[in-house]
Order: structure tokens, then C-alpha cells, then sequence
């Protein structure tokens, strides 16, 4: 709901680029809002556009309307319909009288002189998916969270579909559960921490994961087309959700966002396969479960997981957690010999993370077990 003194609308604020009375968008849209004069709803701030006025969800239907300049996307913004002819008008919130005219939402690609005017083929066709994601995820997830707790609510198309997605994904053969990097991060094997970290946090912002927020950023004007045109949305990579391989994705995107839990899987280098996964632990989920959490009051806990091969020392898992300024590390080897040559490393590695200014609060060393005498260690 929006405070009061962020109300700065005239008695009734119109839409620019009105869309004409008679026109077949027009009606249409006035026909959604019908017989439901004098209800109040909630709007979802869907985005603002370059002249300054936004795009909303209200009643299921997508709807252009000036609001006061602070609002945000992804708020939530209180109308209450107090006509329909000849347009629909909406008092905006709920203190001193502000009222609103709202239009169709323009079409995809139309915005003129707005960053989509330009959009042409696999550009919007990959905008155009990333809307209707977006739309089936904010269904669904009104539903789990109670939002629709009449009996007589039914499922929507979209949520059906993204049901139907979760479903197939859910179902298939070989679970996907991470996202496959195409290409080694680095073109050679590197010593240097801050190559690799910087390798590390553009592949997994690469991998498609993260798209429908970019989009977001690019539309604001705080990310270039040519960083989002990189991503295999954009690439036209997935071609449509009722691919196998797409549902299985969109599946990962909810799972992020749900759980803050994110993986990556690819070669760093070339030859040098790894498995990373990433997990956020918030300070209310370590109260709820008994846990003192140690994380800061707004970071929560930071969970990285490492799987890495090489050749002297065979696989090793790494598990780092970050609790607000302290530093956990447990290291995991395939045998007693590297878990030794590790060991021997500790001083460095403590020197390394002093220098950089993260102190090592505790390192644990575990080394699967040597096969006993007389076993060639296959169990």
C-alpha cells in the first residue's frame, strides 16, 4: 500500500498515449473490468516505462497507468475501480482522494521510444518468454502462499502450464539439477584467485538462472543488451517450455528462488571439470530450526560447495561457510595420502585468506578411509 505522502497524482491522472475509445484493445479491456465497479484489489507492479507511467497486473489482466514516481517494481500497489466509461478509473491507494485512468498494456516491441521499440526476432521472441515465465511463477506462487484461499478459486492456464512444466521436470529420466556451462571458464589452467573468482561469478550469471531478473535490469537501463544477448535465453537455447530440457530448467529458477539454493556444472578450464553449488541459509530458517545461525542479522549464512578432479590428488569436495565474519572451510579427499598433502598446505592457505583479509575461523581435513589389507578398495 502506498504511505499517503506519496500520492503527488492529479484528481484524474490520464495514461499517455491513451488508447482511442473505440478500439477493439480498448473494449476489451473494458470488458475485464465490468460489474466489478467499487471493489477494491491489489496491483502488481509489473515495470515502468520510459515516460514515466507503469505496467501493472490488476484483475488478471495486464493494464498501463501513471502512479507516483516512487513506486517500485514488484510492489504492490491498493486500487479500488470507480468507473469503467469511458475508461476504467481507479482511486490509487488509500488516503487522500488520487485517482487514475489505466489503458491496455502496450504490446510487445510498441513502446515507442522505449527501449523495446527496437526489438526485432530472437531479441523479443526471448522477451516475450521471459514475460510469460513470469506470469506463470507469480501465479503459482500466489497459490502456494494461500493467496487463493477460496474454495471455489480455480487454477489458472498459466499455473496449470507451469504445473504441467514442474511436472514433466519432476519426471524426467536424468534430473537435471545444475546449470551446464557450454564452455571453460578460463581458455588456461590459473593460479591467480581473482581470475578465477571473476570466471566464477560471470558463468553462473551467464548460465541463465538469473535471465528474467536481467531482463528487468536491462529494461531499467542498469544492463547492456549485449551482457543479456550472452544468456541461452536469448540465444534462443530453449526453444519452448514443453521442451524436456527447458522444464527442467524453469524447474532449477523456482528452486532458486524458493530456496536460494543455486549450481553450476561445466570445465573451469579446460580438462578441469567442476561441480559448484551455492545456498544462502537466512538467519530465520537457522532460528526456526533450533540453530544460532552466526550469521549477520541481514546476510544469513553463505554456503559454497566445490567438487573439483586433478591429478595428484584425485577429487576433492570443499564446503566453505560464510557466517557473518567467520570463515568455516571442510575439505573432502578421495584418500589418506592427499588428504595429507593438504594438510601440509594449511599455514599457506591460512597466510593466503590473513591477506585477504577473511582470517580462516575453521578447517576441517576428512580423508576417505585406506581399503583394508588385502582388498583392492571396490568394496
Amino acid at each position: 500500500m502506498l504511505p499517503r505522502d506519496s500520492m503527488p497524482l492529479s484528481q484524474v491522472a490520464r495514461t499517455a498515449a491513451t488508447v482511442p475509445v473505440a478500439d477493439p484493445r480498448q473494449q476489451a479491456f473494458q470488458r475485464a473490468f465490468a460489474g466489478i465497479v467499487g471493489q477494491s484489489m491489489q496491483a502488481e507492479v509489473l515495470s515502468k516505462l520510459p515516460d514515466g507511467s507503469f505496467v501493472v497486473r490488476v484483475n488478471d489482466t495486464a493494464a498501463r497507468m501513471p502512479l507516483p514516481a516512487n513506486v517500485q517494481v514488484g510492489s504492490q500497489v491498493a486500487l479500488t475501480l470507480v468507473a469503467v466509461t469511458p475508461r476504467p478509473t481507479f482511486q490509487v491507494g488509500s488516503g487522500a482522494p488520487a485517482f487514475a485512468e489505466a489503458g491496455p498494456a502496450p504490446e510487445e516491441g510498441k513502446i515507442a521510444g522505449g527501449p523495446l521499440a527496437w526489438l526485432q526476432g530472437k531479441d523479443a521472441a526471448a522477451l516475450v518468454r521471459t514475460s510469460a515465465l513470469l506470469a506463470q511463477a507469480r501465479t503459482m506462487a500466489g497459490l502456494g502462499a494461500g493467496a487463493a484461499s477460496d474454495a471455489n478459486t480455480s487454477i489458472s492456464s498459466a499455473g496449470k502450464t507451469l504445473g504441467d512444466i514442474i511436472a514433466a521436470a519432476q519426471n524426467a529420466a536424468t534430473p537435471a539439477t545444475a546449470a551446464l556451462g557450454r564452455t571453460p571458464l578460463l581458455g588456461a589452467a590459473s593460479l591467480d584467485a581473482g581470475s578465477i573468482a571473476g570466471a566464477l561469478q560471470e558463468g553462473m550469471g551467464k548460465s541463465g538462472l538469473f535471465y528474467e531478473s536481467h531482463v528487468a535490469e536491462w529494461a531499467q537501463g542498469a544492463r547492456s543488451m549485449t551482457d543479456l544477448a550472452q544468456e541461452p535465453q536469448a540465444q534462443g537455447r530453449m526453444p519452448s517450455p514443453s521442451d524436456p530440457a527447458t522444464a527442467q530448467f524453469i524447474n532449477m529458477q523456482l528452486t532458486a528462488h524458493e530456496q536460494a539454493r543455486v549450481a553450476w556444472q561445466g570445465q573451469l578450464w579446460p580438462g578441469q571439470e567442476m561441480r559448484w553449488e551455492v545456498e544462502r541459509d537466512p538467519v530465520e530458517r537457522d532460528a526456526s530450526e533450533g540453530g544460532t545461525g552466526g550469521g549477520d542479522d541481514e546476510g544469513g549464512t553463505w554456503q559454497s560447495r566445490l567438487t573439483l578432479r586433478f591429478g595428484a590428488l584425485g577429487e576433492v569436495a570443499a564446503r566453505v561457510v560464510l557466517a557473518g565474519d567467520q570463515l568455516h572451510i571442510r575439505l573432502d579427499a578421495a584418500s589418506a595420502d592427499a588428504g595429507q598433502r593438504m594438510g601440509a598446505q594449511r599455514a599457506r592457505l591460512e597466510q593466503a585468506l590473513d591477506a585477504a583479509g577473511m582470517p580462516l575461523s575453521t578447517l576441517a581435513i576428512h580423508a576417505a578411509p585406506a581399503p583394508a589389507p588385502g582388498t583392492d578398495g571396490d568394496g
